[in-house]
């Protein structure tokens, strides 16, 4: 008994500490539809989860990555709602926090991505 009270005051002072980044992703399905959206991490997890929309909100792709990866290069499978899917190359900058992508989608809809990290507040 007083072992899983242990790992439960673990567990629970374990995930009042998760940190979450959001980082902005903007990006083009096609030659025109922009998209937006955000790639999201946790302390807590090494699967990173993004997704993106178009402005009108009629198509959403999203998937999952390895957010635990140092890598500055990074292939990621992308699912949207209407059934399509692809890769997309991301090659990440040094800080790891921003970059750009390209791919296809299987009808061979091109894909592209840029992501950021907001700028920290002065004094931050």
């Amino acid at each position: 008994m007083l072992r899983s009270l242990s790992a439960l005051a673990l567990l629970t002072l374990t995930s009042a500490c998760t940190t979450v980044f959001q980082i902005p992703v903007t990006g083009t399905l096609g030659d025109r539809t922009p998209l937006t959206g955000v790639a999201q991490a946790r302390t807590d997890s090494a699967l990173g989860r993004y997704a993106v929309q178009t402005a009108d909100k009629t198509l959403s792709c999203n998937g999952v990555y390895d957010a635990s990866s140092i890598e500055p290069r990074m292939i990621v499978a992308v699912s949207c709602d209407d059934g399509r899917y692809g890769v997309v190359d991301i090659r990440r900058a040094p800080d790891l926090m921003s970059g750009s992508g390209s791919g296809r989608l299987n009808d061979n809809t091109p894909v592209r991505v840029e992501f950021r990290a907001p700028d920290k507040a002065p004094g931050q």
